[in-house]
């Protein structure tokens, strides 16, 4: 049981690596429509907060089942504030709108994992840093109330779709 837990958490880095690699700026119809729901449905977004908590609320466990220590308790702790929704949205939009947090995150998520027993805060961080890149922005949510793309859908998507990343 404990092999199979350890094996999870060292898989679970490359998992999210190989969605980002696969979604990324990528012009394939599921793409398209991800895009298209994360924009215009808040619904959609709340659900995307709701799965990547399920799955830190997942690591969290498989980290404190393999060795429970402080990190794992500062970690759990972290993640039960992104249970409130609008500091999980806060976060993500924060994340996404500055680059240079965005790459402090990831920097100190890798410090983290370089550390054996704050490998649970390595898989907060690392997965907020994933995450946000795939949250809409600011300046694409104003896109969507523009009142003259009522008009034109198709060319609203390709203006979200160009803006998103």
């Amino acid at each position: 049981m404990i092999q199979t837990i350890q094996l999870i958490k060292f898989i679970y880095p490359f998992i999210l690596l190989a969605v980002f690699f696969c979604l990324y700026k990528k012009e394939n119809r599921f793409t398209k429509k991800f895009c298209w729901r994360m924009t215009m449905f808040y619904n959609a977004r709340k659900f995307f907060i709701i799965v990547m908590l399920s799955s830190l609320i997942f690591m969290n466990w498989c980290c404190y089942k393999t060795d429970p220590n402080f990190a794992v308790g500062f970690a759990a702790l972290m993640t039960c504030c992104l249970l409130f929704n609008r500091v999980a949205d806060a976060a993500l939009h924060r994340l996404h709108e500055r680059k240079r947090l965005w790459a402090l995150t990831l920097m100190l998520a890798l410090v983290c994992y370089s550390i054996p027993y704050m490998n649970s805060i390595f898989h907060v961080l690392y997965t907020l840093g994933v995450a946000s890149v795939f949250y809409p922005s600011e300046r694409v949510l104003r896109i969507k109330d523009e009142p003259n793309s009522i008009c034109n859908p198709l060319e609203q998507l390709q203006r979200i779709i160009h803006n998103y990343y």
